[in-house]
């Protein structure tokens, strides 16, 4: 897959982008979760903090799935935390991104929030990560200091705080088609 990048530095120019590309994203969640149920797992801590993981997917997940599914959560948040630290370079984004597209999870159709527990109090943090996958590609990924959202028929943004922004653009037929 080749992709064409654009990319815009600045941290208005990160705030303006994001404000944009939240407008993508609502009718994003409305045509992928359209069909999906909503299912929620926990990974207790024990001696440290709990994780929630609410998903909606076409049916529970099992072990196997779930295992799976964990795995691609944790390579994507360290993939989003090392593009939030700063001092990236293009090839560094450019290969995130470019994983992100590729197929993962069997090609499932899936929306993910992982949402950390204080075990202290109990208390819920907001989603740590957010994660939308269609046909097993990567359409949404959003963190506090992050958004990646699908755009446009072949068209993605991303949006780094007090980085910028970047415009991606697929070049090949293997480019994911979302229909709205």
């Amino acid at each position: 897959m080749a992709l064409h990048i654009s990319y815009k530095p600045g941290k208005a120019q990160s705030e303006q982008a994001a404000r944009y590309f939240q407008e993508s994203v609502g009718t994003l969640l409305d045509t992928m979760m359209n069909g999906l149920d909503e299912h929620t797992y926990v990974v207790d801590g024990r001696s440290g903090p709990s994780l929630r993981l609410r998903t909606w997917s076409r049916g529970e997940l099992q072990e196997g799935r779930l295992h799976e599914l964990f795995d691609r959560i944790v390579a994507v948040r360290s993939e989003v935390q090392a593009l939030e630290r700063g001092g990236i370079q293009q090839e560094q984004v450019h290969r995130t991104v470019f994983n992100w597209l590729e197929v993962s999870l069997h090609g499932e159709d899936l929306f993910v929030e992982l949402t950390i527990v204080d075990p202290a109090t109990g208390a819920e943090e907001r989603p740590a990560l957010s994660l939308g996958l269609v046909q097993g590609r990567s359409v949404l990924v959003s963190s506090d200091r992050l958004l990646f959202s699908w755009l446009d028929q072949d068209v993605f943004g991303l949006a780094i705080a007090e980085h910028g922004s970047y415009l991606f653009e697929v070049q090949e037929d293997r480019a994911l088609r979302i229909a709205s």
